[in-house]
């Protein structure tokens, strides 16, 4: 039988530790774990649970405790876990059946976001406390002489991969992981950490595009999206000087993402194309495409502005079934699932099909709750048959942009109340500059504006 071993890094994890380590001690032969500086019970608890314990200063640089890890480690197989994660129970015979015999040098687990730290392993994996989809992720290596990982941050085995002939197989294995919990990661200041880490990795490696790409990614999350124009744009020219096997996948969803915001859908267009070309079919080169052919639709009319609903709806439907095959690599929240659901709802409601829109907006809001657009899409489909039910579910999207006063304001109007219309188109009118979820909806704000004697401008 081969041997597996857990490699763990780790930091004051006290309190997560131990779960993780149950959760694998009965598959795993070996645990070890390299701790870089707990001030707590951290290696006490590592110890106590048999595993090989290292310390090592930390040096701002993931991939060297990685490595330490791996340096350690005796295994045939390498089962590589955060303290914040866990190996799901009814995993554990099935990742132990993965190894024996196996002939791929890289296992993909899902990797599954619990909504809640109580939730139960079975509930997250079945998806009702699971945030998103589940993410494949890299955890199960073959333990070779040149295994080794790279980069100070968003360290990763990707040349590795390559240099083996990128042997990948998808495992039958799920990990939940507790660190996307809302507040988690502010509490425990990964963000911040990250994006020093990242500014200075790109600094140590100007020519080459991954770090910049996981870079311009991270400032959009955090909306720093000057910064990220910045990078995306002086990486950009080096797409084509990268070593074969290097992935422009990130930078491109990079670039499309700004060019969408910027509504620049051509740009959008290009840069997923370039990617295309290189990476294959992605869930998230077809979503943005579908994105910039929603902004097109809405400047063009007539027969080319159908082709380009035509155009956006074939890219989402491509995008969901993806999701369907399970993509090796997502960067973009959703773009399996719920948005791009949120995208064909979009179709829907601009081909004035409303009753196909609320099914597509609900199928969104199945698989994400907490979708801002799939409920505001939810209340516009319920406009034109059942304004009253849509006006009771605006209520909690008010202040999200200026769409909900809109579509209250809309509703209002619908039923015949002018009085009440005049303030909640007033209020979305005041609202403008936080801009609307839908390109759609400022056009639809003029109308309903000018229909009430209000100044559009």
């Amino acid at each position: 039988m081969h041997r597996l071993s857990l490699c763990l890094i780790a930091r004051d994890e006290e309190d997560l530790l131990p779960a993780c380590l149950a959760s694998v001690a009965e598959v795993v032969d070996e645990m070890v774990v390299v701790d870089t500086g707990s001030r707590d019970a951290t290696i006490r608890i590592a110890r106590e649970a048999g595993a090989v314990v290292a310390e090592m200063p930390w040096s701002d640089d993931f991939s060297a405790p990685r490595n330490a890890a791996l340096e350690l480690a005796t295994g045939r197989f390498i089962l590589v876990l955060d303290a914040d994660e866990r190996l799901a129970p009814e995993s554990r015979t099935r990742l132990r059946a993965a190894i024996e015999g196996a002939s791929f040098d890289c296992g993909m687990v899902r990797l599954h976001n619990a909504s809640q730290l109580d939730a139960a392993p079975s509930q997250v994996v079945a998806g009702a406390t699971r945030m998103g989809p589940p993410i494949p992720l890299p955890r199960v290596l073959r333990r070779t002489p040149d295994l080794r990982y790279r980069g100070i941050v968003h360290e990763s085995v990707s040349d590795w991969i390559a240099a083996r002939g990128m042997r990948i197989a998808r495992l039958d294995v799920d990990v939940i992981h507790l660190g996307a919990i809302s507040g988690m990661r502010e509490q425990r200041g990964k963000r911040e950490r990250n994006l020093g880490l990242l500014r200075r990795r790109c600094a140590l490696e100007p020519a080459r595009i991954t770090p910049h790409g996981y870079l311009a990614l991270e400032l959009i999350s955090h909306g720093l999206l000057a910064e990220a124009r910045d990078v995306v744009e002086r990486s950009w020219a080096l797409i084509h000087s990268q070593p074969p096997g290097i992935s422009v996948l990130r930078l491109a969803v990079a670039r499309s993402r700004l060019a969408i915001e910027d509504e620049a859908p051509e740009r959008a267009l290009d840069a997923t194309e370039i990617a295309q070309r290189t990476e294959g079919a992605q869930p998230d080169l077809f979503f943005l495409r579908g994105r910039a052919h929603l902004l097109l639709a809405a400047r063009a009319t007539g027969a080319r502005r159908l082709t380009q609903l035509a155009s956006a709806e074939t890219a989402f439907r491509a995008a969901l079934s993806m999701g369907e095959r399970g993509a090796l690599r997502q960067y973009v929240a959703g773009s399996s699932s719920w948005a791009s659901w949120n995208g064909i709802g979009e179709v829907m409601l601009s081909l004035e099909r409303s009753g196909d829109a609320l099914l597509a907006f609900r199928q969104a809001l199945l698989l994400c709750p907490e979708s801002p657009d799939a409920g505001l899409g939810e209340v516009e489909a319920l406009l034109p048959s059942q304004p009253q039910q849509a006006l009771a579910r605006v209520a909690r999207l008010l202040d999200t942009a200026p769409d909900g006063w809109l579509l209250a304001g809309v509703g209002a109007r619908s039923l015949g109340t002018r009085e009440d219309a005049v303030p909640l188109i007033a209020q979305a009118l005041a609202r403008r500059k936080n801009r609307f979820r839908s390109a759609r909806r400022s056009e639809l704000l003029a109308r309903i504006a000018r229909e009430l004697d209000l100044d559009p401008s």
